[in-house]
């Protein structure tokens, strides 16, 4: 059943664009550090593997030091660790090069950049970064090293 639904989010989120969405002028600004932005149960290791094999990264031109930002860890996906984390490694060796240019779009931003360092949220174990419906921003460290 787990590996259902955890297919089933995968091509969902797969065949679904990671669009930026503008910032509502009200938007308050707050970083987590777990994934209470996502508290439905959505972040598992199929919607972070179908983000990189689609080759779709969140468009930080977007961010603003109103943005919300929420840090997730890989260790704390919802799925088979023991057969979720092979197929994750897969799609980040195929997609290192994309991994390194967010890294580097990531340093190019200063505000965001403050916002991840003041968060305890380190950039260079950033493997991605989506853009959710509210506009505000999940950011994936892989904190298994």
């Amino acid at each position: 059943m787990n590996k259902i639904a955890t297919l089933m989010i995968a091509v969902a989120l797969a065949s679904s664009p990671f669009a930026a969405v503008a910032q509502d002028a009200k938007a308050t600004t707050s970083t987590s550090t777990s994934t209470d932005a996502m508290a439905s149960g959505s972040v598992n290791y199929g919607s972070l593997i179908s983000s990189l094999n689609a080759g779709k990264m969140a468009d930080l031109g977007t961010y603003t030091p109103t943005s919300k930002v929420s840090c997730v860890k890989v260790s704390t996906l919802k799925g088979d660790a023991s057969a979720d984390l092979k197929a994750l490694d897969n799609a980040l060796s195929k997609n290192a090069a994309q991994v390194a240019s967010l890294k580097t779009s990531i340093e190019g931003n200063a505000d965001l950049k403050t916002k991840l360092e003041t968060s305890s949220c380190p950039i260079d174990k950033i493997v991605a970064v989506t853009t959710e419906a509210d506009g505000s921003f999940t950011v994936f460290v892989d904190d298994r090293s």
